[in-house]
């Protein structure tokens, strides 16, 4: 068709036209095949293109199914973190308290010192005024070092049983995730005669660290309060002056908090020992060989965050908000008071008495609430239960 117009196209020289008419057949054929080749040529590249489009498609198909996965498996890391900072608030720390309070008043026991001073006072050729003046010395000592001593070891109780579980959960989330995702690996899973034996260091602090603890607040409040006469008025300010020096003299000693709770070479005592559950004549037996290794592990990992300065910077924010709550228990003892302040003596008994609220093992503990709603306390765990040894899974 198109060399017939050609052809017919007046203008074009008769020569042209002669040569044009004589190979016709050839123009077509070639014509022919010029067509034929851009067919196949822009059918080639439409199949190309076809082919990296699906491609691509494939590919953005791929990530987003990785992505998709990705954030499902975040979203359980999340899930598995909340409960077990649930686990901490409402099961494990209010179990330990009672054992917590009982060794500590048993440790800083006031009942002796107040009956003497309540006999001297009923008898009053009974006791000298040296005595007496020696029992209200001891009392007024011992009545901070009690508190103290609860607003420390609740802090430090309740942020190393997060880190306890926080090492431990990760480990056995990794664990289970692994076991899942390759049936045939030869991994060992943490066994439960470790899980127990690291559990057990829970039970350190109230059974040897304490004594450790309550000697260091002693000799801090001794310096404090030895300048501070009974007889002198003290606001709500002066109040919580004296216990911030004292705070301030056991915050001096920047490396004591690990030694509260985990013993110098790990060993804990022969009756906070836990043994292995496992049977020796079951082959699953076998797996646990290597328990004091992995335990070793295990309390490499918590020694070392104890020691961090991200451990120290979380314990002062703790033990301040555990201040706090102490010194609004104390203000309504205020209420109706002259702005002179109370004297020192007066303030004895609702000073100790703050200590016993502290350790309270009820499910309203307001200062467990405190301690667990704390952003600090939320973003240490975060890192912990991150920074643990388990990166990957293999």
């Amino acid at each position: 068709m198109a060399v017939s117009w050609i052809l017919s196209y007046d203008r074009v020289p008769s020569n042209i036209r002669a040569w044009a008419k004589k190979h016709r057949r050839s123009l077509l054929v070639a014509a022919g095949l010029v067509g034929g080749g851009a067919a196949v040529y822009y059918g080639f590249r439409y199949l190309g293109l076809a082919s990296q489009a699906r491609k691509e498609r494939d590919v953005a198909r791929a990530a987003l199914l990785q992505r998709e996965a990705e954030e499902r498996a975040e979203a359980q890391l999340q899930s598995h973190f909340e409960s077990i900072q649930r686990i901490s608030d409402t099961t494990t720390l209010p179990s330990m308290l009672p054992q917590l309070k009982d060794r500590l008043f048993s440790k800083v026991d006031l009942s002796g010192l107040t009956e003497k001073l309540i006999l001297g006072k009923e008898d009053p050729q009974s006791l000298s005024q040296r005595e007496k003046m020696q029992l209200w010395q001891e009392l007024k000592t011992l009545s901070f070092v009690r508190t103290v001593c609860a607003m420390s070891a609740l802090s430090l109780l309740d942020l190393f049983i997060r880190i306890q579980l926080n090492i431990l959960g990760r480990h056995v989330y990794f664990d289970t995730a692994r076991d899942f995702m390759n049936p045939e690996d030869s991994h060992v899973p943490l066994s439960m005669s470790v899980q127990h034996k690291f559990i057990a260091y829970a039970g350190y602090l109230h059974h040897k660290g304490l004594d450790a603890l309550v000697g260091d607040v002693n000799q801090a409040a001794e310096i404090v309060l030895r300048s501070k006469p009974l007889k002198e008025p003290y606001t709500l300010d002066d109040l919580r002056d004296v216990f911030m020096r004292i705070r301030a003299t056991l915050d001096s000693k920047r490396s004591a908090w690990v030694q509260y709770v985990l013993p110098p070479d790990n060993v804990l005592p022969d009756d906070l020992s836990v043994a292995s559950s496992a049977d020796a004549s079951n082959p699953v037996a076998e797996m646990a060989l290597n328990d004091n290794e992995v335990l070793d592990q295990l309390m490499n990992e918590t020694r070392a965050v104890l020691v961090s300065n991200e451990f120290h910077e979380v314990m002062a924010v703790c033990v301040d908000s555990m201040l706090d709550g102490v010194m609004e228990e104390l203000y309504a003892i205020y209420r109706g008071s002259s702005d002179n302040g109370i004297p020192l003596a007066k303030l004895l008994p609702p000073v100790a008495g703050a200590g016993s609220a502290l350790l309270e093992s009820l499910d309203d503990n307001r200062f467990i609430r405190i301690l667990a709603d704390l952003p600090q306390v939320h973003a240490f765990c975060a890192l912990v239960y991150t920074n643990s040894s388990e990166e990957t899974l293999a």
